[in-house]
């Protein structure tokens, strides 16, 4: 028998003689047991991460650039959009070298169909001019129950009796509201029909252009108080960063100024100008127009401006020689080389 000294464990409080366990024979485990337990097998690191703007616009690059990308055709869009608010917001903040900027726009000139007509030389300040323009009306957007003039009391028990409309103790409208707010029927249906106040009339409730009062839908008048009211085209551009935004001067000097810089500094006399300008404006012409089209059809100003953009995008590369070459088609015929 062996004569060491043992420690004395709860096993052995003695410390007589040798246990399975701590100083006895044992078995370990198989090694991929072993691993299993410091690696586990199903590890969740999915999950929301912060990123600069650098690094972001050099993701929306490398998927606009892909050859097999899953992006549908809506994503893409905002995803260029994304980018050009990007590329815009560094070159305000200064915090990026222009040598990396320049890399940057660079590649994302070279992003399939949309970054020649985006993102050239002669296109980026339009675009980030309309980003800007959709941001900037984008949040101008408010709850339509802050376009309503009612006091705070009373606007106060119109959002409550919307919340309890229905149940056991709710009261009727016209109780609840003395004549102040009107219940009318539209088209079969029930509305209620409230006074606005001064703001409001630049505004959109439910596709309308607010004219002195709003109507809501009576059946689900919670929801109809907390959607969001967008500030309409024509009010958006008649005062404010809106209308110097959006004027005809700004808009024209965009489409075509540019370009129009880009053709003095590389031409020697006025002919050898005009010469390249026939076959460089003519798609800035058109999508320009496509703009002032779209812009007096009506709606939104976020949806006029990303609409103006996206179809003038369309346009220029329709013209662009790696579509149709109707561009250059139209150039040879205004210089007489048809």
């Amino acid at each position: 028998m062996s004569q060491g000294i043992y420690p004395c464990t709860a096993a052995d409080p003695m410390g007589q003689g040798p246990q399975d366990g701590l100083l006895g024979s044992g078995e370990l485990p198989w090694p991929g047991t072993v691993a299993a337990r410091a690696f586990p097998s199903t590890m969740n690191i999915g999950g929301i991460y912060t990123a600069n703007d650098m690094d972001a616009a050099e993701f929306l690059i490398a998927e606009l650039t892909a050859e097999q990308s899953d992006l549908s055709a809506e994503e893409a869009e905002d995803y260029a959009l994304k980018l050009a608010e990007l590329l815009g917001k560094m070159a305000r903040a200064g915090r990026v070298s222009a040598d990396k900027l320049l890399v940057l726009k660079k590649k994302a000139e070279s992003i399939p169909v949309v970054g020649p007509v985006l993102f050239s030389t002669a296109n980026l300040p339009g675009t980030l001019a309309g980003v800007g323009g959709a941001l900037h009306a984008g949040s101008m957007g408010t709850k339509v129950e802050n376009l309503l003039d009612l006091t705070p009391e009373t606007k106060k028990q119109l959002k409550q009796w919307a919340a309890s409309r229905g149940k056991a103790g709710s009261v009727s409208p016209r109780r609840a509201f003395r004549g102040r707010i009107k219940l009318v029927r539209v088209g079969g249906n029930l509305f209620f029909e409230i006074p606005a106040n001064a703001k409001a009339n630049i505004y959109r409730v439910n596709g309308n252009l607010v004219n002195g009062a709003i109507r809501l839908a009576a059946y689900d008048t919670a929801r109809a108080l907390r959607k969001v009211a967008h500030v309409d085209n024509g009010g958006y551009g008649s005062k404010g960063a809106g209308k110097f935004i959006s004027s005809g001067k700004v808009g024209a000097a965009l489409a075509f100024g540019p370009q129009l810089a880009m053709d003095v500094s590389s031409s020697s006399s006025v002919d050898e100008f005009l010469r390249k300008s026939a076959y460089s404006q003519p798609a800035n012409a058109a999508a320009y127009a496509s703009g002032v089209i779209i812009g007096m059809i009506g709606g939104p100003a976020i949806v006029v401006i990303v609409a103006s953009l996206v179809v003038g995008a369309a346009i220029q590369f329709t013209l662009s020689d790696d579509a149709t070459g109707w561009g250059t088609d139209l150039g040879d015929y205004l210089t007489g080389k048809d």
